[in-house]
């Protein structure tokens, strides 16, 4: 599509539209189109501004209508920037924004453009909270379209347990509220696969009462006590208290980490944080387990309040750094097991992108693990997939320049494979790469069959053909132009 065509979509567009819209002419463009992985580069022909599910609906019907595929976005996290594409048409739900919180009926509306610090904020001034991921600039609308979890999930389970009814532009240009009540199968597929069936424009979230400051404990390890460490997560995380998140991570510690003694700078270590929800005096007891005996190299202890620990690795995470993740959620975690995330992760051929000297709980970094519970998460009323494992694990290339790119890609794949054994599931929130059908039903197991019918119901054209994986027929599937897009962003 040349420019020529692009500039004259994105004319027709307000011409047909109340609301704003920008083109490749437009001096907004550039920056509108920028997603947090910056690694995608795209070009859309148009982005539209919505700011209703009207809006919405009028602009998804006028591209249906004259085959040109769309791509939408609300905070734009996701990692394989599935909310931009090449010559499609952008909806971007930024500018539906609301928040409304409603004591009496313990519920939050959401409007699909908001992130969740948006949520945050508001709540915690009534001491309340939405279970939600663990940065503030994540949009609301795809962590819980893929399922979302986060500090409070141990406690509380997962975002998609907590919704209450999803407003949805479908494929035909209709704007349904999806609920246990209405359109059952749809809200059962929107939470956990919901890129694939719609617009998301808003969320009505049941919220939880704040189980106290959150105390983070975290220490810092020398290599040589790295397997201890991983073993004693291994036995000790999923048996913890289930207002204790276990985190380990794997990484290199970068140069300038002055807090640390000066031997270990520049070395491999180990970061083992616990976040310890109640009263700061409990939390010596509850966490003694997985750190005694050990000395450590660094550590740090504080309690704050939860709006705080969701705002405090922000920056960690900040914009304009590439990304690419291999999620894994494990079975087990064997001596093999670990000789393959020691020796992996040594090998990271990047460097620390760590925001400053201060030490955070959570980082970027090569390889981390996350401690799930020994109970097994009802997963029956959603289409998530392996949400609420024993053991979550992320493997994570992350570079500023385009040249440092490719061997870290590469060590990746190859660290995926060496631990595709001990697999059990991926999270679709942190995936860098789609799937044909096959990944799909590899991905969501037996609840597959269910979503690939759900989708033939109220997207039997495949006009979402965006997601990560492709839940449609192959014979639906070349149907559709390069480019369409799914519901939602990390």
């Amino acid at each position: 599509m040349t420019t020529t065509s692009l500039t004259s979509v994105a004319d027709e567009l307000r011409a047909h539209l109340e609301c704003g819209v920008l083109g490749p002419q437009d001096v907004e463009y550039d920056q509108a189109r920028r997603v947090w992985n910056a690694d995608i580069d795209r070009l859309p022909a148009a982005i539209v501004q919505c700011a209703s599910a009207q809006d919405v609906s009028e602009a998804l019907t006028w591209c249906v209508a004259r085959g040109l595929p769309v791509t939408v976005r609300s905070g734009g996290h996701n990692l394989a920037g599935t909310s931009v594409a090449d010559g499609a048409v952008l909806l971007d739900t930024a500018l539906i924004n609301h928040v409304r919180i409603d004591t009496e009926t313990r519920t939050v509306t959401v409007g699909a453009g908001c992130r969740w610090g948006d949520v945050d904020r508001p709540a915690s001034e009534l001491d309340v909270a939405v279970p939600a991921g663990v940065v503030s600039h994540t949009g609301v609308a795809g962590l819980t379209l893929g399922g979302g979890f986060g500090y409070l999930a141990r406690q509380f389970g997962a975002t998609v347990d907590w919704v209450q009814e999803i407003e949805v532009v479908v494929a035909d240009g209709r704007i349904l509220r999806a609920s246990a009540d209405e359109h059952p199968d749809l809200f059962w597929a929107l939470k956990g696969a919901g890129h694939n069936f719609g617009v998301a424009t808003e969320f009505v979230f049941r919220y939880v009462d704040l189980p106290g400051l959150a105390t983070v404990r975290q220490c810092l390890y020398a290599a040589d006590d790295r397997r201890a460490l991983i073993e004693r997560f291994a036995t000790w995380g999923p048996d913890a208290p289930t207002n204790v998140g276990t985190y380990v991570r794997l990484l290199r510690a970068p140069e300038y980490w002055s807090q640390i003694p000066a031997a270990h700078r520049g070395q491999p270590v180990l970061s083992v944080a616990t976040v310890t929800y109640g009263d700061p005096a409990d939390e010596p007891a509850l966490t003694a387990g997985m750190f005694e005996g050990v000395e450590p190299i660094y550590t740090s202890v504080r309690s704050i309040p939860h709006v705080t620990l969701q705002h405090a690795t922000d920056d960690e995470f900040r914009y304009g750094v590439g990304h690419y993740w291999k999620h894994l959620f494990l079975r087990e975690i064997t001596p093999e097991a670990i000789d393959a995330m020691i020796a992996r992760s040594d090998a990271y051929p990047g460097r620390a992108l760590n925001s400053s000297a201060f030490i955070a709980h959570q980082l970027m970094c090569p390889f981390e693990m996350i401690a799930g519970s020994r109970t097994p998460r009802d997963g029956s009323n959603d289409s998530t997939a392996g949400v609420g494992s024993l053991y979550s694990a992320n493997i994570g290339a992350d570079w500023e320049y385009p040249g440092e790119k490719a061997p870290l890609v590469a060590w990746a794949k190859e660290f995926d494979e060496e631990l595709r054994p001990y697999q059990g599931g991926t999270y679709v929130n942190f995936a860098s790469e789609g799937g044909d059908g096959a990944v799909a039903r590899a991905v969501y197991g037996p609840k597959y069959d269910r979503l690939v019918a759900v989708k033939g119901e109220y997207d039997p054209t495949n006009v979402f053909a965006r997601g990560l994986v492709d839940l449609t027929t192959n014979e639906v599937a070349a149907t559709v132009p390069a480019g369409s897009s799914g519901a939602g962003d990390r």
